[in-house]
């Protein structure tokens, strides 16, 4: 079974190319769902963050409430690490645990979709490293017009998940995403002759 780990940044295309493999019958094990689920519903992980940051952290169910844990990480190196520390290993087992199954199940192609992919050492579980790249002015544009952040928050997010062009230099695959989404399309056809 061949893994290909799928990393890009905020207003890349990432997910779009992701949505891609789903269409085309890849299972996308999705990292940011398996922490989206840690922080509502795993006990183990909501304790061991509540231990670190507080119980400021919770919302009125007893869950994470997750932009107030944004609040505590965005601006402190210090406190997102030690999220990092808490969540990544759970996040680690969880996708080691689906891809055995799919594996088990007769897959011989699976994806992880991980944004932060290269900045947490998860490329040393898979097989290929893809980056979906655009230039940094697309980039921009592109977050500015569908989540209405100010240029500031924006900048301040891309600069948080590390360049697109640092990235590009340690990928196995790079697409192309500043065209149209056809165009996208035409690359990854490409590409998934090589894996039919």
């Amino acid at each position: 079974m061949i893994t290909i780990g799928l990393t890009g940044g905020i207003g890349s295309g990432k997910s779009t190319v992701a949505l891609w493999f789903q269409k085309h019958g890849v299972p996308v094990l999705d990292a940011d769902k398996i922490v989206h689920r840690l922080l509502k519903s795993d006990a183990s992980t909501i304790s061991k963050l509540v231990h670190a940051f507080g119980t400021e952290i919770l919302g009125e169910n007893g869950e994470i409430n997750r932009a107030k844990l944004g609040v505590r990480i965005f601006h402190d190196e210090d406190a997102r690490k030690l999220l990092e520390r808490i969540v990544h290993p759970r996040v680690v087992e969880s996708m080691k645990g689906e891809r055995a199954a799919l594996r088990d199940a007769g897959a011989r192609l699976c994806v992880w979709d991980v944004p932060l992919l290269l900045e947490t050492g998860f490329e040393k579980f898979v097989d290929e490293v893809w980056v979906v790249w655009v230039p940094r002015d697309l980039q921009i544009l592109r977050v500015l017009a569908r989540d209405k952040l100010s240029l500031v928050e924006v900048e301040a997010r891309i600069a948080a998940q590390g360049s697109l062009d640092d990235k590009r230099q340690l990928a196995d695959v790079v697409i192309d995403n500043s065209g149209s989404e056809l165009e996208t399309g035409r690359q990854l056809e490409e590409l998934w002759r090589k894996y039919r």
